[in-house]
């Protein structure tokens, strides 16, 4: 026999095949779904308030003696209004004589349930309109009752909010008690953990003698329960997936090649880099398949690292991937890498989406054969129809780029064993989130920049003063430098700065051969051709979107401005001012904003200003906008938290991290009665992250 939660909605009172339609349409399709349609407020209909006291916008409960009432014609539906006194008019207080109630469809009864001289007492949100309190279909309560808390919920096409309220309540008495949890009931009893089913009880059904509306949202304990409950499943989620992706056999890479690639840079290693040159030669010189992060700041030379572990990889015989997100940032890496790689004796090659029908069958024969030791390339690395002769190693540049599903998808390409793989990101994540957020990936941090680096000189400007912005640039180019300016938008906008509107100003300013453009409209040949007049210094401007963001390499550069500044993350901004100034010498970013800004842009723009730490600004970032939106969709099955926080709810984290201890150790199938429950949310979590991903 079915659980009471698994029982259609169509089973609650007042839910008919109408509103079960509706219902369903959104997803509610049982009464479990229905149990998770949480409040997003409350409405206190306790005490009344005094109808000269009311204030525009509140949600009020109101006594009063219906002075008059009508029905009118609205060239349709018959509406309906009333006017309400104060019980005991007070001379002295001051504020609003009346109250008008409005039907704009009138309901039948109203005009005997607001005959003129009865008492009623009603509820909804008061508004101000010509100077008189109005509340437009109000809900009507019993004079004498004593009130309630009455949730609030998300409004569904199609539903009455009150059919809605009764149904949820009905799904409450009916099959709360039936949710399962994901915490067994010996762990809750040990530490006093209510069960899931009464925190959605606290939730949907407040106590009116313990509620407090200041504390009725992410604070209440019920919430707290629940969030709670959401971090042991994106634990558990996020072992079974380190556990499904350990098995296998790697080739195991010496380490011998490695002292000689660490010396043939043009540059010396900082002590950094060296230590994480170490941790992963280590973990390359291992049968078992390395799953790593490489995480620092811009311009801090992950790139180095990566390209070391290439050198120990093909002196063990076998390939190298390095995956890009952007054709740019591709054709990009392999310019860099070109020369040092030939030092190596690397035969590299770059692959993507722009390659001609021969210039694309030629690398793809390459790879299979093994003529080439180190690919770049984009998504296009992805096809089917790619194969290696003997891939050792998979590097994933700007790891919040793809999704867990595609990264697993290039790792299994090996041919008899799994290549090792190293994801990178210069997005800077404070270490006790990068822990949980790359779940599964062994973590090494560079955590510092190499010496000579001088921080840029990072201001704000008004974009009304454009004399000063030229000027600046007129300086940077004249001290031999080279100038990147960054826009929001390509062409045809009227709220944004675009590309082809700041390379027309430029050109009447610098002259027409000295402007360059690069972006997404261009073809890759433009676009290369573009970089390449810029590196080479036939252009000294260049005008482009935020292709710039990531990876794109021009020492010279030494000043960039960054139009519309106020509409950028604070991450994406740090992301292009460090683009400037990596050849150790003095630099400028100019953060060129509209007016007037709004609170959030000018935090995120005074934070850059202050400094040029990656991790400090992470912090602030997170503090601003939250944990959420690291990733962006392609990530959200892993960041899609509803009721917990990253940021705030650290300890709760741990809490969850260690119950997730003891289910495992008891347990680390997930096949015992008690763990049952646990285990279909994990198959469902992975399931749902899985489309999430394939459809992004």
């Amino acid at each position: 026999m079915p659980s009471p939660i698994e029982h259609p909605v169509e089973s609650l009172p007042g839910v008919g095949p109408t509103t079960g339609a509706a219902l369903r349409r959104r997803g509610y399709e049982s009464i479990g779904d229905l149990l998770w349609l949480l409040p997003r407020g409350y409405d206190d209909q306790r005490v009344p308030t005094p109808i000269h006291a009311l204030r525009d916008g509140d949600y009020a409960v109101v006594d009063g003696v219906v002075r008059r009432a009508r029905s009118f014609p609205r060239g349709g539906p018959i509406g309906f209004d009333a006017r309400l006194e104060p019980v005991v008019l007070d001379e002295a207080e001051e504020g609003y004589r009346e109250l008008k109630l409005i039907w704009f469809r009138a309901i039948p009864g109203l005009a005997r349930r607001f005959a003129e001289g009865t008492r009623v007492r009603v509820a909804g949100r008061v508004q101000d309109y010509r100077g008189t309190a109005t509340i437009a279909h109000p809900e009507t309560l019993a004079a004498d009752s004593a009130g309630t808390i009455e949730p609030r919920y998300p409004d569904v096409p199609g539903v009455r909010r009150k059919t809605l309220r009764r149904a949820i309540r009905a799904a409450v008495d009916r099959a709360v008690a039936e949710v399962p949890d994901l915490i067994p009931a010996p762990l809750r009893a040990e530490l006093g953990l209510p069960a899931v089913g009464e925190a959605l009880r606290s939730i949907h059904v407040p106590d009116p003698e313990t509620f407090d509306a200041k504390s009725a949202d992410s604070n209440d304990p019920g919430y707290r329960r629940l969030a709670l409950e959401e971090l042991v499943l994106w634990e558990l989620a996020l072992r079974m997936r380190r556990a499904s992706e350990r098995g296998g056999i790697a080739q195991r890479f010496g380490v011998g090649p490695v002292s000689e690639a660490s010396t043939a840079f043009p540059f010396e290693l900082t002590g950094a880099q060296q230590r994480a040159i170490e941790e992963v030669s280590r973990a390359l010189d291992s049968e078992s398949p390395m799953k790593r992060l490489l995480q620092g700041d811009v311009g801090c030379g992950k790139t180095a690292v990566a390209l070391v572990a290439c050198a120990q990889v093909a002196g063990g015989g076998a390939q190298a991937a390095f995956l890009a997100p952007t054709e740019l940032l591709a054709e990009q890496h392999a310019e860099t890498l070109r020369a040092t790689a030939d030092d190596l004796g690397l035969r590299i090659g770059l692959f993507t989406g722009a390659l001609s029908r021969d210039q694309r069958r030629s690398m793809l024969d390459r790879m299979a054969t093994g003529a080439v030791d180190l690919i770049v390339g984009t998504h296009a690395l992805l096809s089917g129809e790619v194969r290696f002769s003997n891939l050792g190693l998979v590097i994933i540049d700007e790891q919040h780029r793809f999704g867990v599903a595609q990264r697993l998808r290039l790792g299994a390409r090996g041919v008899d064993r799994r290549p090792h793989l190293l994801v990178m990101t210069a997005t800077p994540i404070p270490r006790s989130l990068a822990l949980v957020l790359y779940a599964g990936l062994d973590l090494t941090i560079i955590d510092a920049k190499p010496p000579g680096r001088v921080p840029s000189t990072t201001k704000m400007i008004s974009r009304e003063n454009r004399s000063l912005v030229l000027r600046q640039i007129e300086r940077a180019l004249g001290a031999g430098g080279r100038a990147f300016v960054v826009c929001p938008a390509i062409a045809a906008s009227d709220e944004l700065v675009t590309v082809h509107e700041i390379v027309s100003e430029m050109k009447t300013h610098f002259g027409d051969d000295r402007v360059a453009e690069a972006h997404g409209r261009l073809s890759s040949d433009e676009r290369r051709d573009a970089m390449r007049a810029f590196a080479e210094g036939d252009r000294d401007v260049l005008v482009g979107t935020t292709v710039l963001e990531v990876g794109v390499d021009i020492p010279d550069a030494n000043i960039i401005v960054i139009e519309q500044a106020e509409r950028f993350g604070l991450a994406q901004l740090h992301q292009l001012r460090g683009r400037v100034g990596r050849a150790g010498q003095r630099s400028a970013c100019l953060l060129a904003h509209g007016e007037p800004m709004t609170e959030d842009a000018e935090f995120r723009l005074r934070a850059l200003c202050e400094t040029d730490d990656g991790f400090q600004l992470a912090e602030r970032d997170l503090e601003l906008r939250g944990a959420g939106h690291l990733f962006g969709y392609r990530q959200s099955g892993a960041s899609g938290l509803q009721f917990a926080d990253l940021v705030e709810d650290r300890a709760l984290l741990q809490t969850a991290a260690a119950l997730v201890d003891r289910i495992v150790e008891a347990d680390s199938e997930l096949s015992m009665p008690e763990h049952a429950p646990a285990r279909a949310a994990v198959e469902r979590w992975e399931r749902n992250a899985a489309v999430r991903e394939d459809a992004g």
